[in-house]
């Protein structure tokens, strides 16, 4: 776990399964129960569309389930920048898939370049 407490987490929870829905992001929410976290409802998916391109997806593969990481300049402008790292839950790059570990690592490393 990171304890940095310049870390700051947001999750975006999204409708893509037909359990996904508004009334059901409070309990999604306790999963993260970190003070860093700020959660937000995307109930038109705006972000699922905005980075299917940035991060170059097949055309038809939404973008969920994804973890990203920036660094202290990342800026948004009229779309969300490519992020620093990333890391997916799908059936993508497997050099990508989700590992806790080298997530945290790679988060690490962008806290402590200043």
């Amino acid at each position: 776990m990171i304890k940095d407490p310049e870390l700051r987490v947001y999750a975006v929870w999204v409708p893509i399964l037909p359990s996904d829905v508004s009334f059901t992001v409070p309990r999604a929410t306790t999963k993260l129960p970190d003070e860093r976290v700020t959660h937000y409802w995307d109930s038109q998916g705006e972000l699922v569309k905005s980075y299917g391109p940035i991060l170059k997806l097949e055309e038809n593969q939404p973008a969920w389930d994804l973890y990203f990481v920036y660094g202290r300049n990342a800026e948004w402008k009229n779309e969300p920048p490519m992020p620093d790292y990333w890391m997916h839950q799908l059936d993508l790059d497997p050099e990508r898939a989700l590992d806790g570990r080298k997530l945290a690592t790679e988060t690490e490393k962008l806290i402590h370049a200043k």
